[in-house]
């Protein structure tokens, strides 16, 4: 119920008191004096309304408690009124009545008071009104005119006043509520009306509202008819997609709200996105299987081709089994079967651990090998040297330093090639691999009661040395 009709009947329940219940003189007195409560309070609680209209609060709550405060001290003079008789001047003694008086002073402030707050609440509302045409706007003044002239003839006791609009209730009343009035219908004051036309203005959203019994009350758009098992059924899941539209709900004091959105436009891009990705997928699957398919060939490119180049650099290996085996087959001396059984071992470890590094070097990061890969070949080799009857040991310097992988081959190439040349002719061999001034020297001592220059003079570039009797100094530059 608007504001202006909560006081109206407030006026009217304290006229039906005043008049029909107390009898006495000062229930009455005091219900009269009751009256210019809500007619000083609805003019300032209006024109304090008008000033919340996109103002800042800070300015507002100032204007407000000076508004209230004004109408406080003008209600408060009014219940005083018997302490000062500056509203109501009685002419007769206690207990006063409202039959005989005049108008005091701040009666006429109260008045004042009154049309001041009803004008400038109207000149404020028409200011900010954002309502395009303002023709209407001067309807409000009919009603405050009206109450200003009654006032001004009540006052003045106009014979006519008392005989067709005396009841002083009954017209403020009824010209308050009109000027209110008046400011709804010009759309001076916004009202929450006309629910059915904004609700069917929004024609972009197809919805409805409904109550609890799915009775259609406002809808826009073209919001479909709905059964009431789809209604339950989009009640329990908050929404539901029915032919290519979304019904979407929400509960709401009283009853439901269900609107509807069009997403075929979604699904078939969904579906093309779907499409699509089928496509991409079994384009992946091939691309995968090529793929695949190229990298074993390649792995099996690169394995010939590891192979090949294993071969060529062991060719000389493979020739010594040959004759090995040649010979292994002719001999009939158990002694010369089981040295040359225990050199086929050694030259056989040698293939296997030579093999191990060229693939170690290719697998790696780097074209690199380690000083402990050379440690654990020559360490292999050592161990089935035992078998020719020689004893061999080795040394090698900072082993987990990275190399050349070439570097490393050609330690482990020398040390072999020096095993095979004097195969018959030593008793034990010594090799040292150590870095001088960051560059690898190969020292080795042998013992062996015969000259080994002979068996050595394929590589000049050896440095070979007779230390004792039988004891033999091999060095050998590396670049």
């Amino acid at each position: 119920m608007p504001y202006h009709k909560k006081r109206f009947l407030s006026y009217t329940f304290l006229r039906t008191v005043k008049y029909h219940i107390f009898q006495d003189p000062l229930s009455t007195h005091i219900c009269w004096y009751l009256y210019y409560f809500p007619m000083i309070l609805i003019p300032t609680l209006g024109l304090n309304a008008s000033f919340l209209l996109e103002e800042e609060h800070d300015k507002v709550k100032k204007r407000s408690i000076f508004l209230l405060f004004s109408a406080m001290l003008l209600i408060i003079s009014v219940f005083t009124n018997d302490l000062h008789q500056q509203v109501f001047h009685f002419y007769l003694n206690p207990p006063y009545s409202d039959k005989n008086y005049s108008y005091g002073f701040l009666f006429f402030v109260i008045q004042g008071w009154i049309i001041f707050c009803l004008i400038a609440m109207d000149i404020i509302l028409i200011h900010k009104s954002k309502i395009s045409g303002k023709k209407r706007f001067w309807l409000p003044v009919i009603p405050g005119i009206i109450l200003l002239a009654w006032n001004i003839a009540n006052i003045l006791r106009v014979p006519m006043i008392s005989t067709i609009a005396g009841d002083l209730t009954a017209i403020c009343c009824l010209c308050i509520a009109a000027i209110f009035q008046s400011c709804i219908l010009c759309g001076l004051i916004p009202t929450n009306s006309r629910y059915f036309e904004l609700f069917q203005s929004n024609g972009s959203l197809d919805a409805e509202i409904t109550d609890n019994t799915f009775h259609r009350y406002y809808y826009s758009g073209n919001f479909p008819k709905l059964t009431e098992e789809l209604r339950e059924c989009v009640i329990a899941n908050s929404s539901i997609q029915e032919n290519g539209v979304l019904i979407k709900h929400i509960p709401v004091k009283g009853g439901h709200l269900f609107w509807t959105e069009d997403i075929s436009v979604l699904l078939d891009q969904y579906q093309d996105i779907e499409e699509q990705q089928e496509e991409l997928t079994e384009r992946n699957q091939l691309l995968q299987m090529t793929y695949q398919k190229e990298a074993a060939r390649k792995k099996l490119e690169e394995q010939n081709r590891l192979l090949n180049m294993i071969q060529d650099q062991t060719y000389k290996q493979y020739e010594l089994l040959s004759s090995y085996m040649k010979k292994l087959e002719q001999t009939e001396s158990r002694e010369e079967y089981d040295m040359l059984l225990s050199k086929i071992v050694v030259v056989g470890t040698y293939l296997k651990r030579r093999k191990n590094l060229v693939l170690t070097r290719y697998s790696s990061q780097g074209d690199s090998l380690t000083m402990a890969d050379l440690k654990q070949s020559l360490a292999e080799s050592c161990e089935n040297l035992k078998l020719c009857r020689i004893r061999a040991a080795y040394y090698v310097q900072d082993k987990e330093k990275q190399l050349q992988a070439d570097d490393i081959l050609n330690c482990y190439d020398f040390f072999e090639w020096l095993i095979e040349q004097l195969f018959d002719v030593i008793n034990s061999v010594f090799f040292r691999v150590t870095q001088i001034d960051e560059k690898l020297q190969i020292s080795v001592h042998v013992m062996s009661s015969t000259d080994i220059h002979n068996f050595l003079k394929e590589r000049p570039e050896l440095l070979i040395q007779q230390e004792e009797e039988q004891e033999w100094f091999i060095r050998c530059p590396l670049s």
